[in-house]
């Protein structure tokens, strides 16, 4: 069967904002050519970006017209599109439904995060079925039997006036079965020309790479272990070594992002990459864009990840009062932890970008000032200050919907269904104890205090940046 799948477009303050490749989709893609069907992925993100009246938002790829002509030229036997993140239910849902109106005939389904934990609301919406969780075993039965679907696992379905649901109860174990995500089947040398970006300097080949699924941890604002679940599984160090030589040879990348939620939670498989990298691609960079528990590194495991290219990583501090972190997050860490962890990095040489959460519920301008304090005093390099988002799916939504704390038009779904995804930019959750106005207020003073004080104490850094922009227009170089 000819199967395509639609990554939608993107909306973002940034016109330039890096494009890419979509991993999940080429997974999919790999494996349904593994069992003879013809997969096609059609990346709406591949496109300019075009300024939307009346808002700071561009957005990015493909408009919904040109979509339709494309799939309409591609004659799918099944579409399906893909609902990442919440922030991009609306373009799926747009997508849907143009393609609805212009090819009524065709099994449409839907896949992904949002997908996952919110299935009802598109087969409501005439969606002929979700995939939940993993897609790589029940993309491929559903595509072999849509007579008898229900009995697909990880699947939901609408059947005359009934939503059936069957939950995925069996992760894939064996991730080194998987084949590598089929990049041949887009312009991949695209997303070399858009890489590079927030956490490393634009013009370097990126190309992002998952080593691993699950996620033990129950931190309340999360929601990926509804798709990947609470078992941690990896891929062989030999296997990921494998696909960083192929993404070498064949498209000369710079840097590997890895975007694990768990990179260094087995260390003995740590390790292991981590040498083959140093041995084997003594010039090839990595970052690590989803972050990395801070519970798993020590001193000994930097100085390896520093000799096998590591430029950077992302510490999820989260918070600089316990409290916070302990009860209402559920982390279990300490901001001590990360304070030693920050040294340690500082030693090997290895640079640090911090990721911060506020406005949670309980959270007061007191230990909001913990944590902007905390930020402050470890001389980051890059820092992400985040405003808690309850999105589906997550221990926040469900308590702050029970306590009645969510914007209104947010706990509806008329939000995301109706009017443009800007309502995932403001604070969501509101409390008796922080007032949104004040949330808002604060972020901004923070930002503009880490930016004061990185330049006041890097002003080599600052001339850097100002610099080399300059110097590389003139062709002296990268």
């Amino acid at each position: 069967m000819k199967i395509l799948l639609i990554n939608p477009p993107l909306k973002s303050e940034n016109p330039g904002e890096p494009i890419p490749f979509p991993l999940g989709l080429g997974y999919i893609a790999a494996v349904l050519r593994r069992t003879n069907h013809h997969p096609i992925i059609l990346d709406a993100c591949l496109g300019p970006a075009r300024k939307e009246a009346g808002s700071n938002l561009f957005s990015i790829g493909l408009n919904y017209a040109e979509i339709n002509e494309k799939v309409k030229g591609i004659k799918p036997d099944i579409i399906g599109i893909s609902v990442p993140f919440t922030s991009r239910l609306k373009a799926a849902i747009d997508i849907f439904r143009g393609l609805r109106d212009v090819l009524p005939d065709i099994p449409i389904i839907a896949g992904g995060m949002h997908a996952t934990v919110d299935p009802e609301a598109l087969l409501k919406e005439g969606f002929n079925a979700v995939i939940l969780g993993e897609a790589e075993q029940s993309l491929p039965d559903y595509v072999s039997r849509t007579d008898s679907a229900v009995s697909v696992d990880g699947i939901a379905v609408r059947q005359v006036n009934q939503v059936l649901i069957n939950p995925q109860t069996c992760h894939i174990t064996d991730l080194d079965d998987i084949p590598f995500p089929a990049r041949d089947l887009l312009p991949f040398k695209e997303y070399m020309r858009h890489s590079g970006g927030r956490w490393i300097r634009q013009g370097l080949k990126v190309a992002s790479v998952i080593t691993s699924r699950g996620c033990p941890y129950r931190c309340t604002f999360c929601s990926a272990f509804r798709v990947a679940g609470r078992k941690y599984r990896r891929r062989s160090a030999e296997n990921v070594l494998a696909e960083i030589d192929e993404l070498v040879k064949n498209y000369q990348v710079e840097v590997i992002a890895f975007e694990d939620d768990n990179l260094t939670a087995d260390r003995k498989r740590a390790v292991a990459l981590f040498e083959g990298i140093a041995e084997r691609f003594p010039k090839l960079q990595w970052i690590t864009p989803n972050g990395v528990s801070i519970k798993d590194l020590d001193l000994e495991l930097l100085k390896l990840m520093k000799r096998a290219g590591c430029r950077s990583v992302n510490l999820a501090f989260e918070s600089g009062d316990e409290r916070i972190l302990h009860e209402v997050m559920k982390k279990d860490i300490n901001p001590e932890d990360g304070k030693l962890v920050r040294q340690w990095c500082r030693e090997v040489g290895i640079g640090v970008n911090g990721y911060f959460i506020l406005g949670m519920p309980g959270e007061t301008l007191e230990t909001m000032r913990a944590t902007r304090d905390f930020a402050l005093s470890m001389d980051l390099d890059g820092i992400g200050i985040f405003i808690a988002t309850p999105f589906p799916g997550t221990e926040l939504y469900d308590l702050c919907k029970e306590k009645g704390y969510l914007d209104e038009a947010y706990a509806s779904g008329d939000a995301l269904f109706q009017s443009d995804p800007e309502v995932l930019h403001r604070p969501l959750i509101e409390t008796p104890e922080l007032k949104r106005a004040d949330l808002l207020a604060f972020q901004r003073d923070f930002e503009r205090q880490f930016l004061s004080n990185y330049h006041t104490k890097r002003p080599l850094a600052r001339l850097k940046r100002f610099i080399k922009p300059v110097l590389q227009r003139a062709g002296w170089g990268r």
